[in-house]
């Protein structure tokens, strides 16, 4: 049963609004990032030491040493990936294993034990130096299934098995919160509606400190195309919010903006560059054709050169992003997936070019073709990425249509990504927003979210709101 007025402990003072700092590693200025949140008032940091090998509580830690009032740190634990992972790799060879670790695949590994938490608290603090370590939630607990499913491990064998090492943890937290290491603890549930409950959660925190007990906290996904937390029923007919509000756990939603939808991202806002003037499709198809017949001239200028069998073969071999653009450019479904490519895939391969390549331009033909070259690859991708941004666009003017239409209200007219947030901030049930952002000039945006009027929204208007993807059915 739900915990009585009586049995619920000080709430954890959670600020409305948060920053993952889970992408810190990705920009060049994370310091700007911090600098931009504090000045806005922002005062709660999400770590997540695990992913990013401790790199962003270091920020933290050497920006917050001059602070008189340092935000709050909430401090993700559980995976371990680069140097955690290769860590307990080491102390596997030298016979000293992190106790109870498993292993979910290559270059990933998880772990609830005692020690480890310890272990990594301690490194934490050290690292956040001044910054206080409000609350410690414990990461994806139902990785554990997928790894006991891996093994063969029976499902019931399994369940007993994750509740008694989550136990045994909740029995460390419950203690450095008795010490006043720590406010509260919880757990992060990625799929929050599968085997874990709050109910169940609640009791086993209770078996090691009482009805007193700290789990207070729960992070989950929460945005526009993912609203299950708000609209689907669990075992007794309530949805997580609403469990979680009678339980006294105080939830903190995630993925705000970088929805998943089909297995794809989806950005809920407008793209972050100026609205792109409209460029044809036509237009993008006369650009790669000269840009084959650049990468056509290239080709004979270097294969004229003296290169031996197999530099000339490599030259061939790379010398095929015309082909590929040509081939696949049109292919994708949404402007972040058309980002993904172009800063992942095409990025690499261009540098791979340039590395073979450079040192081949000897001639004033090469360099001028060479210069053309890469000038002309540019041009491509900025125009194929204008297209894709006006998309985007457009489809965050059909989500604002649906919001209006959905909820029956005039919407100020603010950036997307401000009326996504304002939803969050308004749903009954949520208590604070984590957004993982790498701009230091959009946070005052999201920030400015917190302004916005919006009725609460309830279960029922969210069942209207999970209607938001039919809005892409022509398209992303």
């Amino acid at each position: 049963m739900p915990l009585d007025s009586e049995g619920v402990t000080t709430p954890s003072s959670l600020p409305p609004l948060g920053i993952s700092t889970c992408r810190f590693q990705r920009i060049s200025n994370p310091h700007a990032v911090v600098e931009a949140a504090h000045s806005v008032g922002i005062r709660l940091f999400a770590t997540f030491p695990g992913l990013d090998d401790g790199f962003s509580e270091s920020v933290l830690g050497n920006w917050g040493a001059s602070l008189d009032h340092p935000p709050a740190a909430y401090v993700f634990l559980g995976l371990l990936e680069g140097m955690l992972y290769r860590r307990a790799l080491e102390r596997e060879r030298e016979g000293t294993p992190y106790a109870e670790l498993v292993r979910l695949h290559e270059g990933v590994a998880y772990c609830l034990h005692p020690s480890f938490l310890q272990e990594q608290l301690r490194e934490s603090r050290q690292r956040l130096g001044r910054i206080h370590i409000r609350g410690v939630l414990l990461q994806h607990p139902e990785l554990f299934w997928q790894w006991a499913a891996s093994q063969g491990i029976p499902q019931e064998e399994a369940q007993h098995e994750l509740l008694r090492r989550l136990e045994q943890a909740f029995a460390f937290l419950e203690q450095e919160c008795q010490q006043g290491g720590l406010q509260a603890y919880g757990v992060q549930l990625e799929h929050p509606l599968g085997n874990i409950s709050i109910p169940e959660l609640c009791e086993l925190a209770t078996a090691v400190g009482g009805p007193q007990h700290h789990f207070r906290l729960l992070a989950a996904p929460l945005n526009l195309f993912e609203p299950k937390i708000a609209t689907e029923p669990l075992a007794h007919g309530l949805t997580l919010l609403e469990e979680a509000a009678a339980y006294g756990v105080e939830v903190i939603v995630y993925r705000p903006l970088n929805a998943r939808l089909h297995g794809r991202p989806v950005l809920l806002a407008e793209p972050p560059v100026e609205k792109p003037a409209l460029v044809s499709v036509e237009h993008i198809r006369g650009q790669l054709r000269e840009f084959l017949h650049l990468e056509t001239q290239l080709l004979r200028l270097l294969t004229e050169q003296p290169l031996d069998g197999v530099h000339r073969e490599m030259v061939r071999e790379s010398l095929t992003l015309s082909l590929f653009l040509q081939d696949h450019w049109h292919e994708f479904a949404s402007y972040e997936d058309w980002l993904t490519l172009e800063s992942g895939y095409l990025a690499d391969r261009f540098r791979s070019l340039q590395l073979l390549v450079e040192p081949l331009v000897t001639t004033a033909a090469l360099v001028e073709c060479w210069s053309a070259y890469r000038e002309r690859f540019q041009q491509a991708l900025a125009d194929i990425g204008r297209l894709y941004a006006a998309r985007a666009y457009e489809r965050a003017r059909r989500l604002r249509e649906f919001l209006e239409e959905s909820l029956q209200l005039r919407l100020p007219a603010v950036p997307f990504a401000q009326l996504a947030l304002a939803l969050l901030q308004h749903t009954v049930g949520v208590r604070s927003i984590l957004i993982a952002s790498t701009s230091a000039k959009h946070v005052a945006t999201f920030a400015a979210a917190e302004r916005l009027c919006l009725p609460p929204l309830e279960r029922q208007q969210w069942l209207r709101l999970r209607e938001a993807p039919s809005v892409l059915q022509h398209g992303f």
